[in-house]
């Protein structure tokens, strides 16, 4: 994904958790991460960036990538079951049969990360004032956005999938610069400094003058099902931590990217002309949307986990 759209996803994943039903129990923590993150919104896209300006692991960890196979693992695992991602992933032919782990380490960099939030959260509780090790709330607040980054790219099929789609006419980067549109086209960014949103309240505004276009795109649908699409805290059934969780994102963005291109395809075959025609099963819009709602729902979830095992340390 590129950089608006990661930053909005993290600002969306805080709405998310503002607007959903969170139960009792977990509603404090809820609570004060928003909280939390009122103080941090002008550190989203620079931070959430990070990864691709400055450190730059694309290659590594930013991808898990799977080919098809006649042996080895055909265990996929199980998400929440509000996950589109989870449903649509079942339905792909290759649901249930062997492949192979190609390249990359993206689940093992989103659990490196979030153990540092929260090791950096308890060194900054239990340093004196002015400690030279003690971190600040700006550096912690740059983890979580860090963190947003590598989860949403596990949700990009063609992060999970060893096909060559950045090669030829690189339908990955036409993928994502719709996405990208979308942001920017609908969203306001402050023309002083590119690297903030304007604001209504903590979010980024909405711009009035594009309702039509807006009308148009998958993000009316997207606004609904931050409000209405029941929150489950769960990493599905069966995981038990952030990377094993990532890990089964990755598996249905794999099987995703098949349903979407079918497997004979190729980076060679596939081209600007027939890319968002080849699938049976699934529309670009209808992927588009499940993958971008599904990545503001793990954001959120990996967030508000990772802030409530800190909160249950104090």
């Amino acid at each position: 994904m590129k950089k608006y759209t990661h930053a909005w996803l993290s600002f969306m994943a805080i709405k998310r958790l503002e607007q959903s039903y969170i139960s009792q129990s977990n509603q404090k923590y809820s609570s004060s991460l928003i909280e939390w993150f009122k103080n941090h919104n002008d550190d989203v896209i620079q931070g959430a960036w990070y990864p691709d300006a400055i450190i730059k692991d694309m290659s590594t960890s930013h991808i898990y990538k799977f080919t098809p196979s006649n042996i080895g693992n055909n265990y996929y695992g199980c998400l929440p079951t509000s996950y589109n991602i989870y449903r649509e992933g079942k339905n792909s032919a290759l649901y249930n049969t062997y492949f192979k782990l190609d390249s990359g380490n993206l689940p093992y960099r989103c659990e490196a990360i979030a153990h540092s939030i929260i090791d950096n959260l308890k060194m900054k509780e239990s340093e004196d004032k002015g400690s030279p090790i003690c971190p600040t709330n700006n550096h912690i607040a740059n983890l979580f956005f860090m963190l947003s980054h590598y989860i949403a790219d596990a949700h990009v099929p063609f992060h999970c999938d060893s096909r060559k789609f950045s090669s030829g006419v690189d339908i990955h980067a036409k993928v994502e610069g719709i996405w990208e549109d979308y942001v920017k086209d609908h969203y306001l960014i402050d023309q002083n400094n590119k690297d903030r949103f304007e604001y209504d309240g903590i979010y980024p505004k909405f711009d009035s003058s594009q309702q039509i276009s807006y009308n148009n795109t998958i993000l009316p649908w997207i606004d609904l099902e931050i409000q209405n699409r029941n929150f489950y805290i769960t990493w599905g059934s069966g995981n038990d931590n952030v990377l094993e969780f990532m890990q089964d994102i990755c598996h249905y963005s794999y099987l995703c990217s098949h349903l979407f291109i079918p497997t004979h395809y190729d980076h060679l075959s596939v081209t600007n002309a027939n890319w968002d025609q080849l699938q049976n099963n699934i529309s670009f819009d209808d992927l588009s949307k499940y993958i971008l709602i599904d990545a503001i729902d793990s954001i959120a979830r990996v967030w508000l986990r990772v802030w409530r095992k800190y909160q249950q340390w104090l």
